[in-house]
């Protein structure tokens, strides 16, 4: 007979199912983040959970998954964030401006007005970056898990996340780049990367 595969050694079967909040980081330099971030929102409508979605700093049509998860009739999909790449230039803005701190705020704004809708999840992409780029104060962002409501899960997602929110956090995706064809001087593809 042989030994099944075990996927988690120290995995054990929990008695009761979770009633508390959960703290989802999901971190590092691969591409990837938000992607894994939509596809835990999926599964949760699926169960037919309630679902928020919040974009930190992807304003703008620039998003290709903006056009379809804004179709989900179960998924509560918010934007915020100024316009960052120019189409017709294809540039790319990297310099913050007083607009986009306050885009980020009004971000954070809106998921503490969630926090009162009973959602099984809420979804706060790139809220990570915002926090490393100075356009979220670390005083709001650690209010904002504080308060999460126990019956909410909450879900971060950006590079570099710091080391109070990993130890923090419940669970802790790292998604690594091992490879990508951005260094061998290749463009950006719509449909892959945006």
């Amino acid at each position: 007979m042989t030994t099944p595969y075990i996927l988690y050694q120290n995995y054990v079967e929990p008695t009761t199912y979770s009633t508390f909040i959960m703290l989802l980081v999901i971190t590092g330099n691969g591409k990837g983040k938000t992607t894994s971030a939509i596809g835990t929102a999926i599964r949760g409508l699926g169960w037919g959970k309630k679902v928020a979605l919040i974009h930190f700093d992807k304003g703008g049509s620039h998003y290709g998954e903006h056009h379809v998860l804004e179709k989900l009739q179960d998924l509560d999909v918010f934007r915020f964030g100024k316009k960052r790449f120019d189409e017709a230039a294809k540039k790319f803005r990297f310099e913050n401006t007083d607009e986009d701190k306050r885009e980020a705020e009004l971000a954070i704004q809106k998921i503490h007005n969630l926090y009162h809708k009973e959602y099984f999840l809420i979804i706060a992409d790139e809220l990570i970056n915002c926090l490393n780029l100075g356009l979220a104060d670390e005083s709001s962002v650690r209010e904002l898990i504080n308060k999460c409501p126990k019956e909410t899960h909450l879900i971060l997602t950006g590079r570099n996340a710091p080391e109070w929110m990993i130890e923090k956090a419940d669970l802790v995706s790292e998604i690594q780049e091992t490879k990508h064809y951005f260094k061998s001087g290749k463009q950006d593809i719509k449909g892959l990367d945006y």
